[in-house]
């Protein structure tokens, strides 16, 4: 028994992480959220988004877009991507919480003890609001650099290789670009949570908890909403400001006027002051994918990991190449 338990050990060590994941609490609530996005997508386009050429009951079957081959990639991907982030990413991504509270410490003592202010509302809305729009900067940078670096574009191209859009789809991410995100967001949402730790002393838990709870289900709305086939326009106005689903559907679309623009998540005026912006119109027609039609070398969950890798290594060896938006290659 002892001989046993030695050798499996090793096993069990290996697949904790992978089991925390996928069954920690928080990971069952993701699931809901997923599972309960698919739902409404499908309800609300058909009850208020169906074209009027479309009957309903020709939408009866969302089954075209949901096994399609592009969405099956999809949810194998999700699968095995739980335990690439559980075993890869996750170690090597940084802490936004501890890095915020080491800066604190740092302020501490450089500038002395905090005031210990008492958190109010006010505080907590305008660091929730500040936080998120530190998040969505530092991802507006990532993304343009994923575009526009040709050796990051390898990696992000298989999320645009997708040819629906489903709450699925946002997950299909290799882990090089969630690196790349970490790497830039972190030290940016870290700093302003090291002010709010370094004002608010011993209070700082609380503002960590508010944080946490505002961000979360954010994320999951506005990212299942807007990868799906669900348009919600803003309005021209509104557009400048907020980035609508219907501006990241224009940014996974094909043509060549959509290119390259609405790189932010949540704050269209990022894109705005960057001149990325593009204003959908109503009636737009939209073809997802890449621009000369699917890839042949992206058609499993192994392409989606090993390609990427291959091409970008290989581009190391031309530094001044070009992202190849245009080719499936």
């Amino acid at each position: 028994m002892v001989l046993l338990q030695g050798l499996l050990r090793p096993l069990m060590d290996w697949a904790r992480p992978f089991a925390a994941q996928v069954y920690s609490r928080s990971e069952f609530t993701s699931w809901l959220w997923l599972a309960g996005a698919l739902i409404a997508v499908d309800f609300f386009y058909r009850i208020a988004n169906r074209p009027p050429t479309e009957n309903f009951w020709s939408y009866a079957k969302p089954w075209r877009i949901y096994t399609h081959p592009s969405a099956i990639l999809d949810y194998k991907f999700f699968f095995v991507q739980k335990l690439v982030v559980a075993l890869v990413t996750v170690p090597m991504l940084v802490s936004v919480v501890a890095l915020g509270r080491w800066l604190s410490t740092e302020m501490a003592t450089w500038l002395g003890p905090g005031p210990v202010w008492k958190v109010s509302t006010m505080s907590i809305v305008a660091f929730g609001v500040i936080d998120v729009v530190l998040f969505d900067v530092g991802h507006f940078i990532s993304h343009y650099i994923q575009h526009k670096v040709a050796f990051f574009w390898e990696f992000h191209k298989i999320h645009h290789a997708a040819e629906v859009l489903t709450p699925v789809t946002s997950f299909r991410v290799h882990p090089v670009e969630n690196i790349l995100d970490n790497v830039i967001q972190a030290p940016l949402q870290a700093s302003a949570l090291a002010v709010c730790y370094y004002l608010y002393g011993a209070e700082r838990s609380m503002m960590t908890l508010v944080w946490i709870s505002a961000m979360f289900p954010l994320v999951y709305l506005v990212d299942n909403i807007r990868h799906s086939h669900l348009w919600i326009s803003f309005g021209p106005k509104l557009e400048h400001i907020f980035s609508s689903p219907a501006q990241h559907q224009i940014h996974h679309s094909r043509a060549p006027q959509h290119l390259d623009t609405n790189f932010s998540r949540y704050f269209s005026f990022l894109d705005w002051i960057a001149g990325t912006l593009y204003v959908p119109k109503q009636g737009e027609a939209l073809d997802f994918g890449l621009v000369q039609g699917p890839d042949p070398d992206l058609t499993d969950v192994w392409d989606l990991y090993w390609m990427p890798l291959k091409r970008a290594l290989r581009l190391l060896q031309r530094p001044y190449a070009r992202p190849a938006h245009r080719s499936g290659a």
